[in-house]
């Protein structure tokens, strides 16, 4: 029997968790996470998909970021990360069994969608859309 997974890969997660805390979108504001203590060789854990756009890569160094380019730093608190992946995790359990949930990381998880597709009677693409849709 073939098998339909979903992968989800949480988008710039440190970055936009920031964001919802600060009240700001991640598609229109300049953030990175990183350690401002440890100067302009800080390793930024996560870029907003804005700066990105301009050619900030997560996992590059503050001091690479093009001085013309204003942004925020917010230092990491994984904690805090923890806490909102525990929350989407808790919007997979309203449609997929903890079973057919296997969590990658804090910000990425496999779902074995198999029996679920003829349950909702819905495509693959469809139940993501769902998943998605059910937090909006």
């Amino acid at each position: 029997m073939q098998k339909t997974y979903l992968c989800i890969d949480l988008k710039s997660f440190y970055a936009s968790v920031e964001c919802v805390e600060l009240g700001l979108d991640p598609f229109e504001v300049n953030l990175v996470v990183a350690d401002p203590t440890r100067g302009g060789g800080a390793i930024t854990l996560a870029a907003t998909p804005a700066i990105k756009k301009l050619g900030v890569s997560s996992r590059g160094r503050i001091f690479e970021i093009d001085p013309k380019i204003e942004y925020m730093i917010t230092p990491p608190r994984m904690h805090l990360y923890m806490e909102y992946s525990c929350k989407v995790y808790k919007v997979f359990l309203e449609f997929i069994a903890k079973e057919d949930i296997h969590v990658y990381s804090i910000d990425e998880s496999f779902l074995d969608v198999t029996s679920y597709l003829k349950l909702y009677q819905v495509s693959a693409k469809n139940l993501a859309k769902k998943n998605i849709r059910s937090n909006l």
